[in-house]
C-alpha cells in the first residue's frame, strides 16, 4: 500500500465535497461500480449494506466493532472514509454544568487539535448524539485496488482507533 496518497489539503477535501453532493442519476451506475465492494468487505468480515448517505450519495457502509466504514465511488477511484465515535466522554460527571462546561471546552479545542496535530486527511468533531469525540479518515484507493479495499479498510480503522485515542487525551489534558 505505499503507492497511495492519502494526503491532501482542507482546501481539496471541501472543494471535492462540494463537488461531491449526490445526482440522483449516479445512482444506478454508483450501484453497480460498488455491489462487488460489498462483497469485498463482507468476505472480510464486516457487516456490509448499500445505502444512500445524508447527501444522497450510494455509499457501501460497514460496521465492525472499532468503527464504521463508508466507500463511495469519488473524482480518481473509490473514496474510503473510516470513522468512529469515542461516546459519553463526560458521562460519568453528575454535575450537568460541569458536563456541559466540559462538553463546551472540548468542542472549543478540536479546532486547534485538527489544524495543528492532525495529518489533512483526518478530521476530529465533537459528536452531540453520542456526546463524545469523532474521528473520520478520508482516503482516496484506484478503482483498479478494489480487492485489497478490506485490508485497507482495516487499517484505516486501526490508524482511526490510534488518531482517537491521542485526540482524547489532547482534550481531556
Amino acid at each position: 500500500m505505499d503507492d497511495l496518497d492519502i494526503s491532501g489539503s482542507d482546501t481539496d477535501r471541501a472543494d471535492a465535497d462540494a463537488a461531491d453532493d449526490g445526482d440522483p442519476e449516479d445512482i444506478p451506475v454508483h450501484k453497480i461500480v460498488l455491489e462487488p465492494v460489498r462483497g469485498i468487505l463482507s468476505a472480510a468480515g464486516f457487516y456490509a449494506y448499500g445505502t444512500l448517505d445524508d447527501r444522497g450519495r450510494w455509499t457501501i457502509a460497514a460496521d465492525d466493532e472499532v468503527g464504521h466504514v463508508d466507500v463511495r465511488v469519488g473524482t480518481d477511484g473509490f473514496s474510503v472514509e473510516v470513522w468512529g465515535t469515542s461516546p459519553g466522554l463526560y458521562a460519568d460527571e453528575e454535575n450537568d454544568f460541569r458536563r456541559r462546561a466540559l462538553e463546551r471546552l472540548v468542542r472549543m479545542t478540536l479546532p486547534a487539535v485538527n489544524r495543528g496535530m492532525l495529518a489533512p486527511h483526518q478530521m476530529a468533531l465533537w459528536d452531540d448524539v453520542e456526546a463524545g469525540v469523532q474521528v473520520r479518515i478520508s482516503s482516496e484507493l484506484p478503482f483498479t485496488r478494489m480487492q485489497d479495499i478490506g485490508v485497507f479498510a482495516r487499517e484505516r480503522l486501526a490508524e482511526l482507533e490510534e488518531t482517537l485515542a491521542f485526540v482524547e487525551s489532547q482534550v481531556t489534558s
